[in-house]
Formats: structure tokens, sequence, C-alpha cells
């Protein structure tokens, strides 16, 4: 999934040293990205795992830090993983906070954050620590609003924009109600970062343990693909702005 001109060679050593350099007052010793929302059942477990398997697929040592403690559902999801033998392997662990999270960084090359289901002060601790921080959603305004709401709010406490994406998740057949919510979200401010559509066979795919970009069919896996790119693509751009 990784293109060409992006290879993990590349992404390994120009990225995270470049972020590295640019964020070092921080410490950083792995890239960090931040799933976070004001609500739940917006698909950020979703991304979370897609992200993380791409990631692992590719030779990167990934952790999920799950830091929903009540519905703790990529750990959930994991244990079935594990279970099933899938490849690759991801390792995941519930945390309570952010600092024990951070404690384990020098030993990944990625963490991600799945933030728990609404915005708290933890919310704004776990975008502070990230390089990259994912607002998913769905299509409706009752989605929308909050996490453009919610991304503004993280712009209000030092939240660089450029380090802010939104994506949009379990979308339907409406091309028109597609574009419209992504209307909304560039004229926010912020980045479109690519859709997930609502599918039956990414529900069957978490429910053995498998993740978004691991359905049966490889035309829904592109799609997930797509939105893992961009990803990619907007950390790429924040290290090329440290070479410049």
């Amino acid at each position: 999934m990784f293109c060409e001109n992006k290879k993990i060679a590349y992404l390994y050593s120009e990225i995270a040293n470049s972020l590295n350099i640019y964020f070092q007052n921080t410490m950083i010793m792995a890239i960090k990205i931040a799933v976070l929302s004001q609500k739940g059942g917006v698909g950020k477990s979703t991304l979370a795992r897609a992200v993380a398997v791409e990631y692992a697929k590719h030779g990167w040592n990934v952790k999920i830090a799950d830091m929903d403690l009540k519905q703790r559902t990529v750990a959930t999801w994991n244990a079935k993983r594990l279970d099933s033998n899938y490849e690759p392997k991801l390792e995941v662990q519930s945390f309570a906070n952010v600092k024990d999270a951070l404690k384990q960084e020098k030993n990944y090359d990625l963490i991600i954050f799945d933030g728990a289901g609404q915005a708290d002060l933890q919310t704004l601790e776990i975008a502070t620590a990230s390089d990259f921080v994912i607002l998913p959603s769905g299509l409706s305004s009752d989605d929308l609003v909050p996490q453009i709401k919610l991304a503004h709010e993280l712009r209000k406490k030092g939240i660089e924009r450029r380090k802010i994406g939104l994506s949009l998740s379990r979308v339907g057949a409406s091309e028109r109600e597609l574009k419209d919510a992504q209307e909304y979200i560039e004229l926010a401010g912020y980045k479109f970062l690519g859709r997930i559509d609502e599918k039956t066979s990414i529900t069957q795919a978490h429910d053995i343990g498998r993740a978004a970009n691991e359905t049966k069919y490889e035309s829904i896996n592109k799609v997930v693909d797509e939105v893992i790119q961009n990803i990619i693509d907007s950390i790429d751009a924040l290290a090329e702005s440290v070479e410049n």
C-alpha cells in the first residue's frame, strides 16, 4: 500500500528522523498518531486498527494505546487477532493515562493512541503528545459539528492546524452527502484525509480480528488504504517542512 516513492526505508530514516528533530523539545522516540473524537460511533477504532496494521505490514514496530478503559474495543479485537495467529501481529495495551503510554515509546517506531469516546483533559494531553491528530467523523451534522468543534478547541490550545486531519467513516452510497461533508471539513480549514465506507465486510473482518484494510474485497481495502496513504503524506509534509 505504501507508494513506490515512499518506501518504508525512506519513511523511517527520513520522516522519523526529521520529525524527531522537529519535535526535539518533546524528546520523541517514536512517531505518535492520535485518533480522537468528541463522541463514540464515528469510526475511531476502525481507523486506528487499519493504520496500525498497514504500518506493521511494512516492518514498523507498532503499539496501539487503547485509552478507553470502559470499552477496550481495540484490546478485545487484538485478542481475537492473536488467537487466530494473523499477521502482522500487533501489540495493544490499555492505559489509564498518557504518561504511562509514553514511557514505552523508546521500544516502538509508532504509537497510535485510540482515545476514549469523549473529549476531556486526556484528549488534549494525547493531542499535545502526538505528531499527527486524526478526527474521524460520520457524515451527519451530529458527528461533523462536534468534531470540527474539537479541532477548533485543539487549535486554541496550541495544536497546529497542519497537525490535524479529518476522515469520514461509515460512508454510504450518496456522493452528494460525501461531497457536502468533505466541503464542510475543508471550509473549516482542515485537511480531508478520505473516507471509509459502511460495509458489512468491514464489520465481519473486525469480528474475527482483522482490520478494515484486511477484508475479503480488494476494492474495499483500497479505499481504506487511500486514507492511510494520506496520513503518511501528511506526516511526510511535516518532515519536508523541517528540511526546508
